[in-house]
């Protein structure tokens, strides 16, 4: 389950951080997916970043993830971690040139 709110937690900040990062013109979207849906709306956006890993807890919830599932989640899982570093370096690339 923890993967789960893990992933919760991590498209919401990762929507949150890609909405200013956009909006403020210092990123580009890299999901070409993603960038298609922003286009028509962020709220579209958050849905989809809120949505989807409320499904899986809600699959979770009916029958824990067990052998390759597990594993697909944990892989899932860290390649998200990957998504909130690269946020985390254009966070610090910014507040060190702006300074």
């Amino acid at each position: 389950m923890r993967p789960c709110i893990f992933l919760l937690a991590a498209g919401l900040l990762d929507a949150i951080l890609t909405h200013v990062g956009i909006s403020t013109g210092l990123i580009k979207e890299g999901n070409p997916m993603m960038s298609r849906v922003i286009s028509k709306g962020w709220s579209y956006f958050y849905f989809i970043k809120i949505i989807l890993p409320l499904m899986l807890l809600g699959l979770f919830y009916l029958k824990p993830f067990i052998g390759r599932v597990r594993k697909l989640l944990l892989t899932t899982c860290v390649l998200y971690s990957s998504v909130l570093i690269c946020h985390m370096v254009w966070i610090i690339l910014y507040l060190k040139t702006s300074t």
